[in-house]
């Protein structure tokens, strides 16, 4: 039988430290973790990261009813409300099939969360 390295997950310390999962996880061909609060360690390799508490923006925006110009005011207005909170970087879910979504990513300078792809939420209801 093979040893058993131990698996440590702790919160990360340092922005140097984050900066080091993120090389890892580009090495490994992500282009890097969402807002990393805690690294997952094995023996002394970074081999994992994941974010506990992130600042997400769950939405519904009447397809009808609210037009170009009204959805980027609105857009403009939740970014500001976050930024009085001190939050300059969060998760807004959107499907690709919303007629919101080309706006996001053309309009508004957002991006998919992976590079040249679309990403779902999973929700564990317990």
């Amino acid at each position: 039988m093979g040893t058993f390295t131990y698996l440590n997950i702790r919160p990360i310390e340092s922005e140097e430290e984050r900066l080091q999962v993120y090389e890892e996880a580009e090495k490994d061909g992500d282009r890097h973790p969402l807002m990393p609060t805690h690294v997952v360690m094995k023996g002394d390799d970074i081999v994992g990261a994941f974010c506990l508490f992130s600042p997400t923006v769950y939405w519904w925006m009447h397809t009808k009813k609210v037009k170009g110009r009204e959805s980027l005011s609105i857009f403009q207005s939740m970014s500001a409300l976050l930024a009085n909170e001190g939050v300059s970087k969060f998760v807004l879910p959107c499907e690709p099939e919303s007629p919101y979504y080309p706006f996001l990513s053309k309009k508004l300078n957002y991006h998919p969360g992976t590079e040249g792809g679309d990403w779902r939420l999973f929700i564990n209801e317990g």
